[in-house]
């Protein structure tokens, strides 16, 4: 990529005032460190080892494990907030469990020359290309696509995300928004709303139409990728210092471009970390869930590990952000190749002897209705993901059925598998 340096120092020189205003509010909301005992963190099974590539300080953890879905592991890059470091993710993120449990790689880098200022990553504004990027943007596609082409890592294309808390968070959106063709999922911790500034933290300054335009123009000719790309957005009750109204316009803003108009909501009971208090909100279309939005209750401006000892803006009393982020991804991915993912072996019929009278009308056990999960426990459906948003698929034809394990729905048997019915009357 060719760079003209002197606008980007003079771009440069023009933003670095505005970060201040970020920074003043996250040291005067918030201590600089929460230390919150809870669940003890797994002992990691894989390999942490640090470099340097594009320009980044990274952090990366290589998990023992295979990839469990598609054809190769899925990459999680993962920004850090204003005042912390890539390091304080590493020991405290609690990402290297899920890693362990998906065989996701995690690459965690330190924003380039120590940020704009304060470590913040350079999500200001809307003056950022897809076609010439800049201002951290090129930093972190060189960092994806190095590691995209690693062959040693076994990296799937389909199952490569990002995520970040504050500006990590900002920058994520920002990143989704340029590049949804490299970026199948985005996971949005508590950061501003794309076309802000860091001086507009603290209360809504955006809409999501004027978002949603932002949005688009940076995707560009690229746009027809947001058709398969996914967005999870989280934030805690307690957040003084991003206002919680851009949250929940993030999701607003990504369902509106993804076109999920269908509008639900969801318990945060049963799922995984030390506080499962709040609410979720999932956006849908016609194939299943697109966005989640959860609000945390009792959750501050920070990481939410849901294990461990918590740190640098990092909580462990919240959800395991981690590990729910990786289920939401894996169970919804529009991308991944599932053909290698293995299915019930489906149920055939044995056909009757012929003989001169009628064929007898089909027995029950040709179509049945039942519960979701009742189908995958009798062999006739497989699914992914955590209960209520896991969809669930007939087996051997893959049929989609809906999502949730108490979802009714009606199967029919046919010589390959189950396909879906509207009923069995």
């Amino acid at each position: 990529m060719t760079i003209a340096m002197n606008n980007h120092q003079q771009a440069r020189r023009r933003r670095r005032a505005a970060p201040l205003a970020l920074l003043t509010a996250v040291a005067s909301a918030i201590t600089l460190s929460i230390v919150i005992a809870g669940t003890p963190a797994r002992a990691a099974t894989g390999t942490w080892a640090t470099e340097t590539i594009a320009g980044m300080s990274v952090r990366i953890y290589t998990p023992a494990t295979a990839g469990t879905l598609g054809v190769g592991r899925a990459l999680m890059i993962n920004l850090h907030g204003c005042l912390q470091k890539a390091q304080n993710l590493q020991d405290n993120g609690n990402w290297a469990a899920t890693a362990d449990r998906t065989g996701m790689i995690i690459a965690l880098p330190d924003a380039p020359s120590g940020g704009v200022i304060a470590g913040c990553w350079d999500y200001y504004d809307n003056s950022h290309s897809s076609t010439a990027p800049t201002r951290h943007d090129d930093n972190l596609l060189d960092l994806a696509t190095t590691l995209i082409g690693r062959t040693t890592l076994g990296i799937d294309r389909n199952q490569v995300y990002i995520s970040g808390l504050s500006s990590g968070g900002g920058e994520t959106m920002v990143m989704g928004c340029l590049f949804p063709r490299i970026f199948a999922g985005i996971g949005i911790n508590a950061g501003p709303t794309v076309g802000t500034s860091s001086s507009q933290i603290g209360s809504v300054a955006t809409t999501a139409a004027a978002a949603a335009s932002t949005c688009t123009n940076f995707a560009g000719s690229d746009s027809a990728s947001f058709q398969t790309q996914l967005t999870s957005v989280i934030y805690g009750s307690n957040d003084a210092t991003v206002a919680p109204g851009y949250d929940t316009l993030n999701g607003e803003v990504m369902a509106n471009i993804y076109g999920a108009s269908a509008k639900t909501t969801f318990s945060l009971s049963g799922l995984p970390g030390t506080n499962t208090q709040g609410s979720g909100t999932l956006y849908s279309d016609s194939n299943g869930g697109r966005v989640s939005v959860i609000q945390n209750t009792g959750l501050g401006h920070n990481w939410p590990a849901g294990s461990g000892s918590g740190g640098s803006y990092i909580s462990a009393n919240s959800i395991d952000y981690p590990s729910y982020l990786a289920s939401f991804f894996f169970a919804n991915n529009r991308r991944v190749d599932r053909s290698g993912t293995p299915t019930p072996t489906p149920i055939t019929r044995p056909t009757p002897t012929p003989t001169a009278t009628p064929t007898p009308t089909p027995t029950s056990t040709d179509c049945i209705t039942a519960t979701n999960l009742e189908h995958k426990n009798a062999g006739r459906a497989t699914s992914y993901g955590i209960n209520p948003y896991n969809p669930y698929y007939s087996a051997g034809l893959l049929g989609y059925m809906g999502q949730g394990d108490g979802t009714v729905s009606s199967l029919k048997r046919k010589t390959n598998g189950w396909t879906v019915a509207s009923s069995c009357s």
